[in-house]
């Protein structure tokens, strides 16, 4: 079963007959949804669940990135009237995210009910326990109702690996935005590095809840270290303020044996090695980071990409054929190789496309296993 295939990669010895998939299927459109699983999931929002479980099945996919799949309750939105932005229940803008909605974000601030800080000073102040005050006990608690609630949404079909989004460097980002952490970062290092000391202290107490929760299998833990362009700030900068602390937010997991998979969006090619060297066993990457590198000179470690969403979303098909395929034969030279598209399967891709693509990477999956 595909559930017993993606445990299986997360461990050193997997000689699985096909290459493992992981996938984000949040973002397909309504159509997509509709045609690989035969339910409306806008019509009919009650068996979302059904759906998804459908669309995974169809989709062969192994790992879930973050959590578990959508089901009954979860916010559906009809974006086929045309509008770009709508607002959510608790009434703020949105913008969309296939049949649902992500935050519309301000210059990368997406923490939006955490009031941002007027001003440098504010910035360099700032106490994040005042807003993530929960103790490790409390967390625990939380994220063992999270992780039933995924395993349940699954069942066999995959393992839903549980994540958390801002590891070190993503916390100033999503609460300050990007202009001023740039500010925040380059105006008083000696005060900005007693800042991530407090934001690492949070993600301390929630690695350490994690650690804590039963038959957890593996874990994800994101930062965004840089854009398309490569890093924010220098690579020294990094290693003074970021990476001193991944040790010991990654500890708590690895102590208790869970493989950590660290995710970057951008080109993160510079900081694999830290990443790498702090612990994580696996590393999830965008179609701008060399997959051949990676598979040369980390050939042991899991390996989760990188195939462009761009291009099954523009094609034409001799492109979506070019891509696929070269990704899944460099891929294919280490063992624990994770076919994923970066950035998701989004609703711009048309349906025709992503049957192509499916086609294609089902046959790779297990032709170059055979080899």
């Amino acid at each position: 079963m595909a559930k017993d295939l993606g445990l299986a990669v997360l461990r050193p010895d997997y000689d699985g007959a096909r290459i493992p998939v992981m996938e984000h299927l949040g973002g397909l459109s309504r159509a997509a949804i509709r045609h690989f699983s035969g339910i409306d999931p806008v019509a009919e929002p009650d068996r979302i669940g059904e759906a998804f479980r459908r669309v995974a099945d169809a989709f062969e996919v192994d790992l879930l990135w973050g959590g578990g799949l959508p089901g009954p309750g979860s916010p559906v939105y009809d974006w086929e009237d045309g509008e770009t932005v709508k607002r959510n229940p608790q009434g703020l803008p949105v913008v969309q995210w296939g049949i649902f909605a992500a935050a519309h974000q301000e210059d990368g601030r997406h923490f939006v009910h955490v009031p941002k800080p007027a001003s440098v000073e504010e910035a360099l102040e700032f106490q994040p326990l005042a807003h993530f005050p929960k103790t490790v006990q409390e967390y625990r608690q939380e994220f063992t109702v999270q992780y039933q609630a995924m395993l349940a949404s699954t069942g066999e079909l995959c393992y839903p690996i549980p994540h958390h989004y801002t590891t070190c460097f993503h916390w100033p980002l999503a609460i300050f935005g990007f202009e001023l952490l740039c500010l925040a970062g380059m105006e008083d290092e000696r005060r900005f590095g007693a800042l991530m000391e407090r934001f690492a202290e949070v993600s301390l107490r929630i690695t350490t809840a994690w650690s804590q929760v039963e038959g957890l299998h593996a874990f994800i833990l994101h930062d965004d270290l840089t854009m398309s362009s490569g890093p924010v700030f220098s690579p020294a900068w990094y290693r003074r303020h970021i990476f001193p602390h991944y040790p010991t937010i990654f500890r708590p997991l690895l102590d208790k044996g869970v493989p950590i998979i660290f995710t970057s969006d951008g080109d993160c090619s510079e900081f694999v090695d830290d990443v790498f060297a702090a612990g994580a066993e696996g590393l999830n990457f965008e179609y701008l980071v060399d997959l051949g590198s990676l598979v040369e000179r980390y050939p042991d470690k899991i390996l989760i990409g990188n195939i462009n969403s761009s291009t099954l979303a523009r094609g034409p098909r001799e492109a979506i054929a070019r891509e696929v395929r070269e990704c899944m034969e460099v891929g294919s030279r280490a063992r624990r190789f994770v076919v994923n598209v970066g950035g998701g399967l989004t609703h711009d891709i048309p349906v025709e496309h992503l049957e192509h693509y499916l086609s294609l990477r089902k046959e790779l999956a297990r032709s170059l296993r055979a080899r």
